[in-house]
């Protein structure tokens, strides 16, 4: 069963910014644990296998973070040892609750991690590149192209691992892997290569002259000084720089719309929006309700910081109801799956 990809698109913006603006490690925790539930549900029966390295990634990026920040940050009431003041940036007391801080943007980065690899492996490539607006379509396709290169470098690479392991080769030494390394590389090349003989067999880069509409010069140049007035009004500490940034986000948008109906774009089988897509984002959009000025919610819940002294964080219930709306793709797969088990 698979969604569209602008649901998608909808869902991993919000799941993002929610990740971004929540520094409490249960609404993080909660958030991490809806991402890999949909991606386990969702995901294609062969995708590649990120699970085990994402969770390496993971825990790499939480002992990291953690040690980093506990040993630059010297801040906070219970001290678990002291380094020498000579030493320089590290010397001081290292503190819990900058070990609970750093451990705490590490969790933050993860879980925006999640949410992109979930996005990554459930929506197909050709339908990442259908997102990308049609003056922008040639990059977009360039970056999608780089982002399917890491997964099957990293499929490639376990292949031709497995492959010397059966040998008897010994992995035990830097310069035991050129055996793995160097047929990497040349496999690389390889498909670079023949990619590239594909796509110019296709036509691609060939190009035709357009000009530019006078209406979208306008709107870029209007959108690229406002935004540069509004990074300039928040310098100068102007709360509204933020409303002038987003006019000029948005007269950019415009111009990238009108620059997009000169570039024809057609589909051979155009995909149609479901009920089940318009499930999808109106689940992500509920769970921003919580940051909408409505009575019932404990906002400040949201925000959590271990300084000066260590404490439990708050937990509200509604918030945590209303997250669970990132979790509807999921509850759709599972009973559109029973539904079908139960006509068969």
């Amino acid at each position: 069963m698979t969604f569209d990809a602008r649901a998608w698109l909808i869902w991993l913006f919000v799941g993002g910014l929610m990740a971004i603006l929540t520094s409490n490690p249960l609404y993080l925790a909660l958030l991490l644990f809806i991402s890999r539930m949909v991606e386990g549900a969702c995901a294609p029966i062969d995708a590649n296998g990120w699970r085990l390295p994402f969770w390496r990634i993971s825990l790499a990026v939480l002992v990291f973070s953690t040690l980093f920040n506990m040993l630059m940050a010297h801040v906070g009431h219970t001290t678990l040892f002291s380094l020498p003041t000579s030493w320089p940036l590290v010397g001081g007391p290292l503190t819990l609750e900058a070990a609970v801080y750093g451990f705490l943007s590490g969790l933050r980065l993860v879980t925006l991690l999640s949410f992109f690899l979930a996005f990554n492996t459930i929506v197909p490539t050709h339908e990442m590149a259908g997102l990308t607006p049609r003056a922008l379509h040639e990059l977009g396709l360039i970056m999608l192209i780089a982002i399917t290169y890491v997964p099957e470098t990293m499929h490639q690479f376990r292949r031709i691992r497995d492959a010397q392991a059966i040998r008897g080769h010994q992995f035990d030494s830097l310069r035991a892997w050129r055996p793995v390394i160097i047929p990497l590389l040349i496999a690389g090349l390889e498909r670079a290569l023949n990619l590239s003989e594909t796509m110019v067999a296709r036509g691609y880069g060939s190009t035709t002259q357009v000009k530019t509409p006078p209406r979208a010069r306008l709107l870029m140049f209007a959108g690229l000084l406002l935004a540069l007035g509004g990074a300039i009004r928040l310098a100068w500490g102007g709360v509204d720089g933020w409303l002038i940034m987003v006019i000029g986000m948005l007269a950019i948008v415009l111009a990238y719309r009108e620059l997009s109906r000169l570039f024809v774009h057609t589909r051979y089988r155009p995909r149609r929006w479901m009920l089940f897509d318009t499930l999808i984002a109106l689940g992500a959009l509920l769970v921003m309700f919580p940051l909408l000025p409505v009575p019932g919610f404990d906002r400040l819940s949201l925000a959590f910081s271990p300084y000066p002294e260590l404490g439990l964080p708050p937990f509200d219930l509604w918030i945590g109801v209303m997250f669970l709306g990132l979790a509807m793709p999921a509850l759709i797969v599972a009973i559109y799956s029973s539904g079908v088990e139960a006509s068969s």
